[in-house]
Order: structure tokens, then sequence, then C-alpha cells
């Protein structure tokens, strides 16, 4: 499941006035609105979720949905979308995920939006006009998204790890954040900030590597990410891949729904 998308762009490298290229801004209205990259649009979360009150989880913005957000926002088929966030970059990585999941071309910025400014890099506040364009989702039944069904039946098994990327205190069920506490079976517990860099999204590959493998994370293991809402998942997901880690995937609906259901296990 590695793939080219995992090169990251270089914020040295960052191509502004590029044509075919499209930056998104992770971040909140307000945070964009004080200053951004040049050229870069706003996406609002609640554009790449679907959310509905009657239920604990979020889900994923359907194929249409995702097809209106990039069409809008001047994105077609043969441009490369490249995102950026702030504070770890999770809800960057969500996008990341997202869009892929229904074939866009993603790449994610190295460093975080403050790192950005601090190195003296261009920003502004001028908000750019895109000029709609048209985005077909292509490849969207990807196996790396699996369900509470999938995850049941890896618990147990030697040829799967699953990974809690939430807080010790979630982990351990000492912070109730749903119906019930507590993790998944079987879960080793990796806080998903554990791989973010001093000053970048990511950790290098080499210190990656070092915090899997002191965890027993083998790379000749199915990975399986969750957390509570799949956005911190989401950051270790694709670290994983980013160090070389093939067959990974994530769970994201995650502990929202697990602990919601009755009849799915629980520990401690």
């Amino acid at each position: 499941m590695a793939s080219p998308a995992f090169e990251r762009c270089k914020s040295a490298n960052i191509r502004h006035e590029e044509p075919k290229v499209r930056i998104f801004d992770m971040r909140s209205p307000l945070e964009y609105s004080t200053g951004h990259i040049p050229n870069a649009v706003l996406i609002r979360y609640e554009r790449i979720v679907d959310f509905d009150p009657s239920r604990p989880y979020m889900d994923v913005a359907s194929k249409e949905s995702i097809e209106q957000l990039l069409s809008e926002k001047g994105v077609s088929n043969d441009t490369t979308v490249v995102i950026y966030g702030d504070r770890g970059g999770a809800s960057a990585t969500r996008l990341f995920w997202t869009l892929e999941l229904y074939g866009a071309k993603v790449r994610l910025l190295d460093i975080p939006f403050s790192i950005w400014k601090a190195r003296g890099y261009p920003t502004t506040r001028d908000v750019p006009k895109p000029v709609i364009a048209k985005f077909v989702a292509i490849n969207h039944f990807k196996d790396f998204r699996v369900t509470s069904d999938y995850i049941a039946s890896k618990i147990g098994k030697p040829d799967a790890i699953l990974v809690d990327t939430r807080n010790p205190e979630e982990f351990e069920g000492l912070v109730v954040s749903g119906p019930r506490a507590g993790r998944i079976p079987g879960s080793i517990n990796l806080p998903w900030h554990e791989g973010v860099g001093d000053e970048k999204i990511f950790k290098e590959k080499q210190e990656l590597a070092r915090l899997f493998e002191s965890r027993g994370i083998s790379k000749d293991k199915e990975i399986v990410c969750y957390c509570h809402v799949g956005e911190r998942a989401s950051h270790t997901f694709i670290a994983l891949r980013l160090s070389g880690y093939s067959n990974v995937r994530i769970y994201d609906r995650s502990f929202a729904e697990w602990g919601s259901k009755p009849e799915l296990p629980v520990e401690p």
C-alpha cells in the first residue's frame, strides 16, 4: 500500500502558482483568516465527514460530496492537491486519506503552518477564487478502510496487530468519551503524537521505524489503526506507510462506533 503519494511535499519546493497544484488549508476558518499560504483554499472539516446526530461516530463523506467539494475548489483528476494543517497535522492526514480513498492525487506538506510562518515563508490574507473544475471519483473502494465486523474477525489472530492511537488514559479506560470505556481486546497503545516531529508533521523515517519496532509493530503483520473518531488514527496510518509498512488499514469509525455496540467486547 506504500505509494509515491507519500513523498512529502517539501516546504521549500511548494509551487504556489502552478495551475495544476491546488493547496488545501485544513485549519479553522479563524486561523485561515489571519494568514495562510498563498493560493491556499480553506477546507472545512464538516465537508469531509458525514455526521449524523443519531449515531455516535463520524463516517467518511460520500463520493458525491467529495466530487462536489473538489470540483468547486478547482480540482480535476489531473490536479495535485497539497494539504497542510497545524498542531501535528491530524486534520490534514484525515483529509489526505479521505481524498486518496476517492482517487485524488494528494501530497502532504512536510511542516505545519506555524513552522512555515516561523521560517519566514510567504503568507497572505488574500482569499483565492478557484475556477470550478470537474473531479470524478475513481478507485474509491480501496481496501485500507475497514469495518467493525472486520476488526472483530481479527481479534486474537496472530497475523494482525490492532493499534490504538488514543492517549493512555483513554486506552486504560480512565477517560470515558462514549457509552463504554476501554479498548478493543488485544490492542496495543501507540499515542499518535509520538509520531510527530519537532518541526515536522512526522518524525524522520528512521525515528518512526525505531518507534514502531519498540512497540512490536512488525512489517510482516497486518496493522489496523483506530482512535475515537478516526482523526488521530489517520496520522499513525500514514506514518506507518511512510515507514514502509505495506499492509496497513484504518478503522475510521473507531472506538466511537465500537464502544456503542454492546455485542462487541472491550477491555479492560
